[in-house]
């Protein structure tokens, strides 16, 4: 609009008007089976991905956030964004991107020798300003300068990330143990080779399952209906499985140092406070855990935060409106308009605070859950091809509405609730997962199709793509070398402790260098092909 405030007047406006049928369509009697069979759908779609970031955090901050936080997390942003936000449709969740900021914030902390928790308090109450600020200066409306070339950079790179942090893992059991897998084996050296090689077959196998269970979707196996279930409850059933067999052959093959889940067996929080050496409270203390007021939090570290929380508003800005955007595509044939400023709002003003006061890992709408969202509430029909030749499926309508959004994040809680239960299920399992998912979200990139296309096929072999067929080969090579070249550095500066605060800068430069910078490399009609 170009005035401040004014895009968030808008949004709010055309929410109020379809805040009740939101609600009341969900019961419709077209949309209820569709509502409740998605509900159950998307439940097991992200509990296994909460699990999996959550053992991931834990290894990562040393044992100060954990499975807990990321299913309390999980729960809160996803239960508020279900009333509040401009779009129900996206799916709250960890994200690649968070972890890659957090793995950052806690490099920072330990070079400066501050706490952690205190740190991301502060930082997330930045975050959350620079949120406000951006949302009331219409600052959204900049998501329109992203293209396919910056959409796939940002999501080969979450995918690099996932899987670069599932093999970190599955590395630092064999040559780096972390000092908590030996306490919890309550012996002085590291996990036996026994327990290591179980460990990287647990992760195999479930990969493996994991894949089997998808591919089963588009296979002649059983009916199509069963196919269609077991592929979408296939994660669930392998954890479920492998955890029963782990827990049967272990005693019979005498390993005793698996590492299962560090999950408390009441809700509460995983960090124990150094002082009273019991668990924390759930209010992190922003001035630190440490009665010596020599070693309490600095104030020059709150301000040293602003750094931090600048990467992390561009990283959250890039994570909440790309998927948004992709959520809300044309060709979804949705009814009710979004309303980007008014999601923005809802982050700024009240997750971001939320996970700063509580400790807990900030959620965004995770595209991979959020897409599969969609296509579950999604009604098709089979129609043949004007020339008669085969058929098409055309949408005839999606049931957009809050209710599944809420259930399925109250079913987190529910699961939350299962911490005793949840502490059998052994480490490799979810490690083995988190693999699954970065492998899983390569595809239907077409920056990985075409370097694949590149790598493994002569000219008059390749695919009937379009940007194959209508772009010279050295155009297709350069742009495709170009982003991968991008997307290795960034996944490569997220890993290296002393020079990690630039990966969010990095990241959101993407955006300008290709409206600017990317022109100037390639021919005008190639690059509309290749970045349409």
């Amino acid at each position: 609009s170009g005035k401040p405030f004014r895009a968030l007047w808008i949004d709010l406006k055309r929410k109020s008007r379809d805040y009740r049928t939101d609600w009341t369509d969900a019961f419709l009697p077209e949309n209820l089976s569709i509502v409740m069979s998605a509900t159950l759908f998307i439940f097991f779609a992200c509990l296994a991905p909460a699990l999996a970031f959550g053992a991931i955090y834990d290894t990562m901050s040393r044992g100060q956030i954990g499975i807990t936080e990321t299913l309390m997390a999980t729960g809160i942003t996803g239960i508020i964004n279900a009333f509040f936000s401009g779009q129900a449709l996206t799916i709250q969740g960890p994200t690649g991107p968070e972890l890659a900021y957090l793995s950052m914030l806690f490099s920072l902390c330990a070079t400066f020798d501050i706490e952690f928790l205190p740190a991301k308090f502060w930082a997330g109450l930045w975050t959350s300003l620079m949120t406000i600020a951006y949302t009331l200066l219409e600052w959204c409306c900049f998501i329109n300068k992203v293209t396919r070339f910056t959409e796939e950079i940002f999501s080969a790179m979450i995918s690099l990330i996932e899987i670069v942090a599932a093999g970190t893992n599955i590395v630092r059991v064999f040559i780096r143990p972390d000092p908590a897998i030996c306490a919890a084996n309550q012996t002085s050296g590291c996990m036996s080779m026994q327990g290591k090689l179980y460990t990287l077959l647990i992760v195999i196998l479930t990969y493996s399952f994991a894949v089997k269970f998808r591919q089963l979707r588009s296979s002649d196996w059983l009916n199509s209906g069963l196919r269609k279930q077991l592929a979408n409850y296939g994660v669930s059933i392998v954890i479920i499985a492998l955890t029963i067999v782990s827990s049967l052959i272990t005693p019979v093959l005498g390993i005793t140092d698996i590492v299962y889940l560090n999950v408390p067996d009441v809700i509460q929080p995983t960090m124990v406070d150094p002082v009273t050496k019991a668990r924390r409270g759930w209010l992190v203390k922003p001035f630190g855990y440490s009665n010596d007021p020599s070693k309490q939090f600095p104030t020059w570290a709150i301000f040293l935060m602003i750094l931090p929380a600048i990467g992390g508003c561009l990283l959250g800005y890039l994570d909440q409106n790309l998927t948004e955007v992709l959520v809300n595509r044309k060709d979804r044939m949705f009814k009710k308009l979004p309303a980007y400023h008014l999601s923005n709002m809802v982050v700024g003003c009240l997750l971001y605070p939320i996970c700063a006061l509580l400790g807990l890992p900030a959620c965004h709408p995770a595209t991979v859950r959020s897409l599969a969202h969609v296509m579950a509430l999604t009604s098709t029909e089979v129609v043949p091809l004007p020339d008669g030749k085969g058929n098409t499926v055309r949408i005839t309508g999606v049931a957009e509405q809050r209710v599944t959004h809420l259930l399925i994040h109250i079913l987190i809680f529910v699961a939350l609730a299962a911490g005793p239960v949840l502490k059998f299920v052994p480490q490799p399992i979810i490690i083995g997962i988190f693999l699954f998912l970065g492998i899983s979200s390569i595809r239907g990139n077409q920056l990985f199709d075409r370097a694949f296309v590149l790598l493994t096929c002569e000219r008059e072999r390749w695919p009937g793509y379009y940007y194959v067929q209508d772009v010279d080969r050295r155009e297709m090579t350069r742009f495709t070398i170009l982003q991968l070249v991008i997307t290795a550095v960034l996944v490569a500066i997220s890993r290296v402790s002393q020079i990690a605060i630039a990966f969010p800068f990095l990241t959101a430069i993407c955006i300008p260098f290709r409206v600017y910078i990317v022109p100037r490399m390639f021919d005008a009609k190639a690059l509309e092909v290749l970045d349409k």
